[in-house]
């Protein structure tokens, strides 16, 4: 057990009853499955507080290697900071210069009524917790990444209000489930993909309300039970002997190559409007920064894309029509040979199945060539009413958004990872129930933003970490009730302005002159100048 660990101990009997649930019995001890349950999730990184020299767990990597790291719980946030003079305040670089040394990123956050929570961080809500990051709402889980509302879940990324899951990906709405993934509403599945609203599933693709189903074949409900029995028996037996099993992608990659057996149809073009984005994208960034910029969205797609998750191009398997998938949740470990449209993949599960003979022959060993004619993915999907998405692979609710995934009730947004009940955002990730900004990200409630990470309810910030209720500050760090701050330093509304003008002068002269700008919110604690100074 981990060194005076208090969430252990409570975590390991929830492992064990999770196992006994889904494989028949407990197969060892949670702590010895650890490098098998972390392979999936997003990776997190350690670093040494500045203030305390302590441990301090990232759930968000992309800061700056060399930047100062300090505990969420270390913070002052009444502490004053030193006030700056007027003649630093020159340029962007002479901000930085005087301001280095306050920046500190925060690690190891653990918000409101939470509890028992271990080398983890970004946590809410939540209850007994260990290497984890992103949760909220949460309780006995370890080894998991992105989510809201899991319990009993181990090894898994993107839990949404499941429960008893292990090695589970994009989940909503599932209980009880192994190596299930991008599927909702569903109990009892295993190594399948793609499903809804299915019961008692097992090797199964692309289906909607199937009931003791293997490899896409429903059964009668004794047989169903004794070939699970045997099933379980087997991964049980693997469990115990290896510390791991393969995922489902690592069984599908070892079946050989084969070509869907579907016809393929016209493909249904949906009518778009670029215009619409082009407009949203024009007129947020005159709000935040100023003026509206020289040509359109794509001609800054790389400065947008910079801090955001990868998407990529890909092809469907049956017709090569061009879908596109983004990298979160597993997506981009779906075999690109095996892809097909969200209406491929429906109409593949609904006509391609196992034999009774196959079925009864399916093994561990024998599931890759078995699987190898229904066993294709999908990277896309659409929920509820959407209107005027391009190049969006996941949507639900939403309307005139560009190249971003997952779109959830969003509008007006480009080039974003997971805008979630927001509009008028670009280039942000993460970004939850805000308004017109530009390079936002792992925040809830912002408004005309700009380069601003791991804050709530602010309004008209620049550059800035970790803020809450905060309005018209630049540069400002850990810090909550600011108003017209530079530096986490209150200034009034005149020093305030001139600052902000100097700050979009030289913004506005950089994107003009490359497409782009030398800062961002996790670049500019990087300490290179002020280390070579004391060297």
């Amino acid at each position: 057990m981990s060194e005076k660990s208090r969430a252990l101990p409570t975590l390991k009997p929830r492992w064990e009853a999770t196992c006994r649930v889904l494989f028949g019995r407990a197969v060892g001890d949670l702590e010895k499955f650890e490098p098998w349950l972390l392979d999936g999730t997003q990776q997190m990184m350690r670093q040494k507080s500045f203030a305390s020299g302590h441990e301090i767990t990232y759930a968000i990597t992309r800061y700056a290697k060399d930047s100062k790291w300090m505990g969420f719980d270390e913070i002052d946030f009444s502490a004053s900071a030193k006030p700056l003079s007027i003649n630093e305040i020159k340029d962007i670089d002479s901000l930085l210069d005087a301001l280095r040394e306050r920046f500190a990123y925060a690690g190891g956050a653990v918000l409101g009524n939470s509890g028992e929570v271990e080398r983890s961080s970004n946590i809410t809500d939540s209850f007994f917790m260990y290497e984890t990051g992103k949760l909220a709402d949460c309780k006995y889980v370890a080894y998991t990444t992105l989510g809201r509302l899991g319990e009993d879940c181990f090894g898994c990324d993107g839990i949404g209000e499941s429960q008893a899951c292990v090695k589970c990906y994009e989940t909503f709405k599932d209980k009880r489930c192994f190596e299930l993934w991008m599927s909702q509403y569903c109990s009892d599945c295993y190594y399948s993909h793609n499903l809804h609203g299915c019961l008692d599933a097992m090797f199964c693709f692309n289906a909607t309300n199937l009931r003791q189903a293997i490899g896409n074949l429903p059964l009668a409900k004794e047989k169903y039970a004794e070939l699970k029995k045997k099933l379980l028996e087997e991964m049980a037996q693997e469990l115990e002997k290896n510390r791991k099993l393969p995922s489902l992608v690592e069984l599908v990659g070892r079946g050989p190559r084969v070509k869907p057996a579907l016809a393929a149809e016209p493909l249904r073009e949906e009518k778009t409007d670029k215009s619409a984005i082009e407009e949203a994208f024009a007129n947020t960034c005159k709000l935040v920064l100023g003026q509206k910029l020289a040509g359109g969205i794509d001609d800054y797609a790389p400065w947008l894309m910079r801090n955001v998750n990868r998407s990529e191009a890909v092809k469907s398997a049956l017709s090569a029509t061009a879908m596109s998938r983004r990298d979160y949740c597993r997506y981009f470990d779906l075999p690109a040979d095996r892809l097909l449209t969200p209406e491929e993949a429906k109409r593949l599960g609904e006509s391609q199945r196992l034999g009774e003979k196959e079925v009864q022959g399916l093994t561990l060993a024998s599931a890759p060539a078995l699987l190898a004619p229904i066993a294709f993915f999908t990277p896309e999907y659409k929920d509820g009413s959407n209107l005027n998405l391009i190049d969006c692979s996941t949507s639900s609710d939403s309307a005139h958004c560009y190249r971003a995934s997952p779109v959830v009730y969003a509008k007006y947004s480009g080039y974003c990872f997971w805008p979630r009940s927001t509009e008028h955002a670009f280039g942000c990730g993460a970004l939850l129930s805000s308004s017109f900004c530009l390079q936002c990200h792992n925040s809830v409630k912002l408004a005309r933003c700009y380069e601003v990470d791991f804050s709530r309810d602010c309004s008209g910030c620049y550059f800035s970490h970790n803020l809450e209720n905060c309005s018209d500050c630049l540069f400002c760090f850990n810090a909550k009730n600011l108003k017209y701050a530079i530096g986490n330093v209150p200034v009034g509304a005149q020093k305030f302005a001139a600052a902000k003008a100097v700050l979009l002068a030289e913004l506005q002269k950089e994107l003009q002159a490359a497409k782009s700008t030398r800062h961002s919110i996790f670049s500019i604690g990087r300490r290179e100048k002020e280390l070579e100074a004391r060297r």
